[in-house]
């Protein structure tokens, strides 16, 4: 029988001159934010927020000189 194993606790990996990594609960890979969970599951809410955002300056710089469209395309 197969357990999931996507929420048990890791033990910290310990380096040479005595520092210790520790564990994260989501990774970063390819502005994606991975999660843990039993199936695969990644947020989009950074990438989602970073488009809006270049999207808003730039017709905040445009204004309303050039259409939507054009601005879009």
């Amino acid at each position: 029988m197969h357990r999931p194993r996507s929420h048990v606790l890791c033990s910290t990996i310990n380096t040479v001159p005595d520092q210790s990594i520790s564990w994260s609960t989501v990774i970063r890979y390819l502005a994606v934010f991975i999660t843990p969970s039993n199936k695969f599951k990644c947020v989009l809410d950074h990438a989602k927020r970073s488009f809006y955002t270049a999207a808003n300056n730039i017709m905040g710089k445009i204004g309303r000189i050039a259409s939507e469209e054009v601005t879009l395309h």
